[in-house]
């Protein structure tokens, strides 16, 4: 989690939104985005509304080498 967590937040600073504008498009409060920014971790609810407030959706996907060949053009290699 703490690696999306980064990744919202590095789209963020892309979009030179500080951490109030941010809480206050995603809807919760800075209290709560601080909180998750110290532990590393939080509600998914709330780090999917985070991502939607960047531009962003999380997305669950297979774990699997062959897709990563796949979308890499190399799967018959």
């Amino acid at each position: 989690m703490r690696s999306t967590l980064s990744t919202i937040l590095a789209a963020a600073e892309l979009k030179q939104l500080k951490d109030k504008q941010l809480a206050q498009l995603a809807g919760i409060r800075p209290e709560t985005l601080s909180r998750m920014k110290s532990r590393g971790s939080g509600d998914f609810t709330v780090l999917d509304r985070l991502a939607h407030a960047v531009g962003m959706k999380l997305a669950a996907v297979p774990d699997d080498d062959q897709l990563e060949r796949i979308q890499q053009g190399r799967f018959f290699s």
